[in-house]
């Protein structure tokens, strides 16, 4: 998959809201993808853009390109996009407790998904590919009868990914899927999709605030900030490379360090800038130590190193700028 220059707002009486601001991102085959920043930085949106369901009147695409396998879903149709949901690209939602429908049995709500993209499938063959499905996910298959409240949350997650893998999708956007879940139960998910990844090979984008899920699983790893990515590379590049976008520093420097004894944490300062107005400049100026007149005025250029990429004024011409 690939994403060009990607803006997406949403209007409300009161204002229009800028969430995404000129995104560029690339997603390979088999692959798993960190998308990572505070809340409000655009991921949710990024990946509701993807599959084209932003809220209707609300939310829309006002310009750039989504790309899978060269077909512009931007410009796809409705009964288009309904063959690509599920099939060709999946999203496991946020909240496990929400995402399940609560009066139709978990067995139903995978076979749904079959139905609708293996339309020429028997009602056997259906029911059976159901059963391998949850025990590929750890559940019983004689628990399809059973109602989402008669699961734990740990256990409603593994129906929600079943749900998601049920076609077995070449890409699966996985939107904080361990958030709502205990450490021991994170793990075993974690591990889980990690599994079945390698199993599929599907590719993956992980949307998620901890960086530890982030070190544990992913090949790439993008930071976004109001709108954009600010930093990517490879995991390696992201928690072992010399030079880092500001931001990044910050985000770091927030997580406890169980080495070290102090009094408090160490947040970053400020906060993200208003979305219902246009940013001129570097929109992580007004928190950072190194911000100078021209981070005000002028929006700064990618600096690359080899496959890293910073979007910061401080770096340029292969060594890090005076500031």
């Amino acid at each position: 998959m690939e994403i060009k220059d990607l803006h997406v707002k949403y209007k409300t009486d009161e204002a229009e809201v800028f969430a995404v601001n000129g995104l560029d991102l690339t997603v390979r085959e088999g692959e798993t993808l960190g998308l990572v920043g505070e809340t409000g930085a655009g991921k949710t949106t990024t990946a509701l853009s993807i599959l084209r369901l932003l809220p209707s009147k609300v939310g829309e695409i006002t310009q750039g390109s989504i790309r899978l396998d060269g077909k512009e879903l931007t410009k796809a149709s409705e009964p288009e996009m309904r063959r690509i949901r599920g099939a060709d690209v999946s999203m496991i939602f946020q909240d496990p407790m929400t995402s399940l429908n609560p009066v139709i049995r978990v067995g139903d709500q995978i076979a749904e998904v079959l139905e609708l993209h293996s339309k020429k499938t028997s009602r056997a063959e259906i029911d059976k590919r159901v059963d391998e499905i949850l025990k590929m996910v750890g559940i019983s298959k004689d628990r399809k009868h059973d109602f989402p409240h008669q699961f734990s949350g740990g256990m409603k997650q593994r129906v929600v990914i079943a749900i998601g893998l049920a076609c077995k999708p070449r890409l699966l956007l996985a939107d904080e899927p361990t958030t709502a879940l205990d450490v021991t139960i994170q793990a075993q998910v974690l591990e889980m999709m990690k599994e079945l990844k390698e199993k599929l090979n599907t590719a993956m984008i992980l949307i998620t605030h901890d960086l530890g899920v982030v070190a544990q699983t992913c090949d790439r790893v993008a930071i976004m900030y109001a709108g954009r990515i600010i930093e990517i590379g490879m995991a390696k590049d992201i928690f072992e490379g010399k030079n880092h976008h500001p931001y990044t520093v910050g985000l770091f420097g927030s997580i406890p360090d169980l080495t070290r004894e102090t009094r408090r944490l160490n947040p970053i300062p400020g906060m993200m800038p208003d979305p219902t107005e246009k940013i001129t400049g570097c929109a992580f100026a007004d928190r950072c130590q190194f911000c100078t007149d021209r981070c005000r005025q002028q929006e700064p250029e990618e600096y690359w190193e080899g496959s890293h990429m910073i979007r910061c004024g401080r770096f340029g011409q292969g060594k890090e700028a005076e500031a």
